[in-house]
């Protein structure tokens, strides 16, 4: 973590990150996320374990870095999903999205998870997973969420062969999660696209900005 003074120069905040419980080669790093006030961070490392996949949560207290909690890891993951290959979080650091695009042989997945008031993180829901799925899409390659974390966007870059398409959720009061509409596709795309190998969403929720790399 590096932070900027009042000056403009940026130094290193406290020692290297590295994720206990971490196992074998994870990765981690693969993926970055932080909440807005910078206090919060989520780290990818979806080659944990042999490719299953975690990430982890840290907290910022005056000027150290710590781990909150035990790593994330999916539940019902099925297989080497990559868990951690791409995060997001929201504006508060309370809610953490979390994609995995080789969970089910690539179909991939993402998960929410959300912190109570004691740091503790729990996972939200079931898996989400993309109605309208064409064939291994790797669901999950990009995640991005919405400020307060009740709409999320998800890729699946390598849906219908290659020509990618992205999925919305959003969050009930209750806290269910629900796909929201038919999955997106690109009017005008050409060949195999791999449309959702990125996304982004305004703070609102009511704006999702698609890359499509190889269109």
């Amino acid at each position: 973590v590096f932070t900027r003074s009042e000056s403009g120069a940026w130094t290193q905040q406290g020692g290297k990150l590295t994720g206990s419980g971490e196992e074998g080669e994870g990765q981690f790093g693969r993926s970055v996320a932080l909440a807005s006030k910078g206090n919060t961070a989520v780290v990818g490392g979806p080659g944990d374990n042999g490719g299953v996949g975690a990430a982890w949560v840290f907290a910022l207290s005056g000027e150290t870095w710590s781990q909150q909690g035990t790593k994330l890891t999916g539940t019902d993951e099925s297989g080497t999903g990559e868990f951690g290959r791409s995060v997001a979080m929201s504006k508060e650091g309370t809610t953490a999205l979390i994609g995995a695009p080789g969970d089910s042989s690539k179909a991939g997945a993402a998960w929410v998870f959300t912190s109570s008031s004691e740091g503790a993180w729990s996972q939200q829901g079931e898996k989400l997973i993309g109605s309208g799925e064409s064939g291994a899409g790797e669901l999950g390659r990009s995640v991005a969420l919405s400020s307060e974390g009740d709409t999320a966007l998800v890729g699946g870059p390598a849906d219908d062969a290659n020509i990618g398409a992205a999925w919305v959720f959003t969050r009930s009061e209750a806290g269910a999660w629900s796909q929201q509409g038919e999955k997106l596709t690109g009017s005008g795309e050409t060949g195999e696209g791999s449309f959702g190998g990125s996304v982004a969403l305004s703070s609102e929720g009511d704006t999702a900005l698609v890359g499509g790399p190889a269109d």
